[in-house]
């Protein structure tokens, strides 16, 4: 990986007679775990390397707006970017805010060189603003109840085409999740009574239960499982104590036999919020209510990163006094 033909990092599989493989990332070698772990990190760097470079065009854009002949809105609708053709009706002026896109010169983007999904701000004399969305080439102005629509719809829409990627990357591996599993597995145990049972696992079972043949077990015990991608954030129950703890893990599983409640003994998922904290057992209409809730907190937190980036741009510019820590 590089520019201007000048190698910045580089990564390769290395397989030594022997030994399992490992992969050469840079200077070192690594584990697959721990080289998921760097790809995650390298996306976050991508996402900021590309915020940072939509930063210097809207810098260049504004310089070069800044010094053109345009004007702001001459009705004082704060989000209108004056566009002349826009107010020379006397008798309706249409207030349009800067276009915004996705994916400008991105590949996916195709002949749409300056982005796909594009939406701006609008609104027509003293009526309520909205929001002006490309759809199928149309352009409707969408209330702030559709916008909540269109932004559920989008992030459905985001988690399938995720799912496509898993399945992409599946392929290119040679191993898709349906192969992750044995399908059809049927095997027999004696519980802790005696009692032979036979089980057949469903297809997404992974789990290979040699611990449920030991004769200890009561049915109730005996649980199919497909857990999902581990991801890790760093937090604390103690003021700077900070640990690498699981979060927001999800596990599809049912448990046919368990006493605790019916809706263990159907297919359910199971997310570990935070560290040994779970959500019940949901169906598919609760996870996907529960996908939204998490979805509208990414959001916020999104907000709130810009919020931080600015405080922090502010804070750098204020006078700070030398303190006593800082003067030893």
């Amino acid at each position: 990986m590089g520019n201007d033909d000048r190698e910045l990092l580089d990564a390769r599989l290395l397989d030594f007679s022997g030994s399992a493989p490992v992969i050469g990332l840079g200077e070192t070698d690594t584990d697959a775990i721990e080289a998921r772990a760097k790809a995650k990190e390298f996306r976050r760097f991508a996402d900021a390397l590309e915020a940072l470079a939509d930063t210097v065009d809207a810098s260049i854009n504004g310089e070069s707006s800044s010094s053109s002949d345009t004007i702001s809105c001459p009705d004082g609708v704060s989000f209108c970017t004056g566009d002349p053709a826009d107010h020379e009706d006397p008798n309706e002026h249409l207030h349009h805010g800067p276009l915004t896109a996705m994916g400008a010169h991105r590949p996916y983007a195709g002949r749409h060189g300056d982005g796909i999904m594009a939406f701006h701000l609008s609104q027509v004399d003293d009526e309520a603003p909205g929001l002006d969305f490309v759809a199928g080439g149309d352009w409707p102005t969408l209330s702030l109840g559709e916008v909540d629509e269109l932004i559920s719809d989008m992030s459905v829409h985001l988690a399938r085409l995720r799912t496509a990627r898993t399945q992409i990357a599946g392929l290119m591996s040679g191993q898709t999740i349906e192969t992750a599993a044995t399908v059809g597995r049927t095997w027999t145990y004696d519980d802790r009574y005696g009692t032979r049972h036979t089980v057949t696992c469903p297809s997404w079972c992974t789990v290979d239960h040699t611990d449920d043949m030991d004769g200890t077990r009561h049915p109730a015990d005996v649980h199919h499982k497909l857990y999902g991608t581990v991801a890790h954030a760093e937090y604390t129950e103690g003021y700077e104590d900070y640990k690498s703890w699981q979060l927001l893990c999800a596990h599809l599983a049912v448990s046919p036999d368990s006493p605790t409640s019916p809706a263990y003994r159907v297919p359910h998922v199971l997310v570990e919020v935070a560290a040994e904290t779970y959500t019940r057992p949901m169906d598919p209409d609760q996870l996907a209510e529960f996908i939204e809730t998490v979805a509208g907190q990414l959001e916020e937190l999104r907000a709130m990163h810009l919020r931080l980036a600015a405080a922090r741009v502010e804070w750098a510019a204020r006078p700070h006094p030398t303190t006593s820590v800082e003067a030893t």
